[in-house]
């Protein structure tokens, strides 16, 4: 009587635990007609006890996965055991929902398989939460792979699992070559060391982070990259590992390295102007007064010694001849240097005076024309100006081969127009490719540093027949809005 006793009261704590339980418990023989059906069943799938035993599984199995019932049965006549099987059941009302069954055979007390047991558990919200974390990975990856950024993601091992297309599209290697510390294999060696100190010193305190590297592009040039990284965190604030994302501004480094140059080509020119303007004044104010009066000199010596000595007169005479044409070398070279009239009386008279001088020095046949409007300008523009003219007349002297040349400035609108034209041999079209691409012509580079403070435009045209040189500048609010000083009449 005890063991019965104790027999029913396993079998009525089985029967609670059964009741009890949140998933749906069921029983059915090897036919596959239920036998049991527990209230978890009753809410899970929508039948009640008396709906459903007696009835066949298929009850609520969808028609389309009919034959995993017989793979199933056939698995419990043998005695094996399914654990949790991932599929799709129905419920009374048609719905679908995911589920977990674990399936165990149930034998008679000699041992053999008479029916099986059932427990399934409703997994749709957690397939629900995997489908729309698969969604959300989907769209994260085309919404990556369709950026130009190139993104990186890392685990808390510091190791990256993750390159979006743009990336792999750079480096032209696979997910596989790039994951883990294969991505490092793209990094420039000088530049490798510092951005694994960054990285990592960032990573263990979990810490944003930026920094520029060199990475190989596909074509085998190493580009300039700017990178920044962020930590991850799940919603229960777990550290997760880093995100980054990635942009070329490999191009914008070369300009602004240009930038940088030019920046310091200008100040140089600006240096060497005010350089050449010291030396102009000391050869005109210290060598030139200095022949003067040694031309005086010689030449009160030499008129003592007509009478007395006509032979060393002759000779003192060759001497102070010597003497003046250094005194006009000495002020050609000065005025070369830097042209005094340019600060005393403008663009006109000075470009005058240096044109009247090449042309006699160069016979070449040189005609000037710069209109009155032009007016006084900026100081460093009215000498840009004149570099510009000095530069070109000395290219059409020197390589041209023309004996004419015409130079033309005036006003068009809110800009000063400057042409120098000649008709020489020209430029041969691979040279003057050469000189627009700045790969080419030191003094052309020269000229266009010179306007490019100003942010002007230069422009060359050369064919068979001559070449023209033509620079448009800006004229200044302030200058544009003064009454412009009329130009003096050349000297």
């Amino acid at each position: 009587m005890s063991e019965r006793k104790q027999a029913e009261e396993i079998t009525g704590l089985l029967a609670a635990i059964v009741a009890s339980s949140d998933d749906a418990i069921i029983s059915k023989n090897l036919d596959g007609i239920i036998t049991s059906w527990n209230k978890s069943a009753e809410r899970i799938f929508g039948y009640t006890p008396e709906e459903s035993i007696g009835q066949n599984i298929t009850l609520i199995i969808p028609p389309q996965r009919l034959a995993e019932e017989s793979d199933i049965l056939s698995r419990i006549r043998r005695g094996d055991r399914v654990d949790h099987f991932q599929t799709v059941r129905m419920r009374k009302d048609g719905g679908l929902l995911d589920v977990s069954l674990t399936i165990s055979p149930v034998r008679d007390s000699s041992g053999r398989v008479i029916g099986a047991s059932k427990v399934a558990r409703d997994i749709t919200s957690q397939k629900q939460v995997e489908r729309a974390l698969r969604e959300s990975e989907q769209r994260f990856r085309v919404i990556t792979d369709a950026s130009p950024v190139l993104v990186w993601m890392s685990g808390t091992d510091k190791l990256c699992y993750y390159f979006n297309k743009g990336w792999l599209d750079f480096v032209g290697r696979t997910l596989e070559q790039e994951s883990g510390n294969g991505w490092a294999e793209n990094v420039h060696p000088e530049d490798f060391e510092r951005c694994l100190q960054i990285y990592v010193a960032n990573f263990d305190a979990r810490r944003p982070f930026e920094m520029e590297y060199r990475m190989r592009h596909r074509t085998g040039q190493y580009r300039w990259i700017l990178d920044r990284g962020v930590p991850r965190y799940a919603p229960d604030g777990t550290f997760e590992g880093y995100v980054g994302g990635c942009l070329d501004i490999h191009d914008q480094k070369e300009a602004a390295e240009k930038v940088r140059i030019a920046d310091d080509m200008t100040r140089l020119m600006k240096a060497q102007d005010e350089e050449r303007r010291r030396i102009a004044r000391e050869l005109h104010d210290c060598a030139g007064q200095t022949l003067a009066v040694l031309g005086m000199s010689l030449a009160q010596l030499v008129r003592r010694a007509e009478g007395i000595a006509p032979e060393l007169a002759r000779e003192g005479k060759a001497i102070e001849e010597m003497v003046q044409q250094l005194h006009r070398e000495i002020r050609t070279t000065s005025y070369l240097l830097h042209p005094p009239l340019l600060d005393e009386s403008g663009l006109s008279s000075a470009l005058n005076l240096y044109v009247d001088g090449l042309a006699e020095r160069s016979y070449v046949a040189i005609t000037l024309d710069v209109d009155a409007n032009v007016g006084r300008l900026p100081s460093d523009m009215e000498l840009a100006i004149f570099r510009l003219v000095q530069e070109c007349l000395t290219n059409i002297h020197r390589h041209s081969g023309s004996k004419t040349a015409h130079i033309r400035v005036a006003r068009e609108g809110e800009s000063v127009r400057t042409e120098v034209r000649d008709h020489g041999k020209g430029i041969s079209p691979e040279r003057l490719l050469e000189i627009q691409s700045h790969a080419a012509g030191v003094g052309i580079r020269g000229i266009r540093e010179r306007i490019r403070q100003f942010h002007g435009e230069m422009k060359m045209e050369s064919n068979g027949s001559g070449t023209s040189v033509i620079v448009s500048i800006p004229i200044p609010k302030e200058v544009r809005s003064a009454d412009s000083q009329p130009l003096q009449a050349a000297v």
